[in-house]
């Protein structure tokens, strides 16, 4: 057992290439094979960004004070002159602005706007959100590769959103002659039916039962269906340590034997209260003995912590002995 003086992590440097390709995305990508590892422009731009952060800070001090609510923009140099940024903003915390940074689906401009649009794109947080993608799609291929041949392979997706990597994981899968069944829930609709989209663009969507409701509500429901690999992707950078050991706990009681959670959680960086602040979007940065203790205290004795290259997000990878 890990603890908190000896916990170790992994820092994924090379991905293994699929053997068979997904076919065609359903939409615009300029997501590489290779992860993203391009700190020094902000790390040098940090000054300026620290400028953004307080003139916010401020500002939403002074509309409050005049009870004016949050302003409508926050900053010039991001959602007054970045369209593309606004929508983040807008967006923030849900599915819809995982896919904005994860696909980048809107042409360069040569315009300050759209140049400010694609220095945000390539910021440390956007890369190392990406990597994660590319990291769990990576974790999920490992774990599928490890359950027996002659057992059906079942998986959950917890808080799925828009599902894309795990709905083209097991397109992968089905391409290789494995057929995985999937339940998939998410307390936004909307969230739902663009995953139950893109499962009918991959020709798989007879392979996933889709379900609209809270972790909380549905978890206990899915004991009778074992699966052996249970999906949760961002949903610990929203609730407490508390809840996210009570999450995992019950996640540990609905796995088969040997089975696998693949979770995560962003870690504390130099942007994070540039998230917080000029973007909107507060969440729980964990260090890696947090997120270890999480998985002790929920139950799990065998488990790896592994990092994208930024260090920004980290992955939890838990068997369940």
């Amino acid at each position: 057992m890990h603890n908190k003086k000896s916990i170790k992590i992994e820092i994924a440097r090379t991905l293994k290439a699929p053997e068979i390709e997904t076919i065609k995305k359903p939409h615009l990508t300029v997501r590489s094979d290779r992860y993203e590892n391009f700190p020094w422009p902000y790390v040098l731009s940090l000054p300026f960004m620290w400028l953004i952060t307080l003139s916010v800070m401020l500002k939403k001090k002074i509309y409050e004070m005049l009870g004016l609510g949050l302003p409508k923009i926050n900053s010039i140099f991001f959602d007054g002159l970045g369209k593309e940024s606004r929508k983040v903003k807008e967006y923030a915390t849900t599915w819809r602005a995982m896919e904005i940074v994860y696909n980048h689906p809107y042409p360069s401009k040569k315009t300050l706007g759209g140049l400010l649009d694609d220095f945000y794109w390539f910021g440390l947080n956007c890369q190392g959100l990406r990597n994660r993608l590319k990291l769990i799609k990576d974790e999920l291929r490992k774990a599928i590769s490890k359950i027996d041949k002659s057992e059906e392979i079942r998986l959950v997706s917890l808080a799925c959103g828009s599902a894309e990597s795990v709905i083209e994981v097991i397109a992968e899968a089905k391409a290789k002659g494995k057929i995985i069944k999937a339940k998939f829930v998410d307390i936004d609709g909307a969230g739902i039916e663009r995953a139950r989209a893109t499962a009918k663009h991959y020709g798989v969507e007879d392979q996933i039962e889709m379900q609209v409701g809270s972790i909380y509500d549905v978890i206990e429901s899915y004991k009778e269906f074992k699966p052996q690999i249970v999906e949760m992707m961002g949903f610990l950078d929203y609730i407490s340590q508390k809840d996210a050991i009570y999450v995992v706990g019950k996640i540990r009681e609905i796995l088969a034997p040997n089975g696998f959670l693949i979770t995560c959680n962003i870690h504390p960086n130099i942007e994070q209260h540039f998230l917080k602040w000029v973007i909107n979007w507060p969440m729980v940065y964990r260090r890696p003995e947090e997120l270890g203790d999480i998985a002790e205290k929920a139950g799990f004795t065998e488990y790896r912590l592994i990092y994208e290259p930024l260090k920004v997000h980290g992955l939890l990878v838990a068997k369940k002995s």
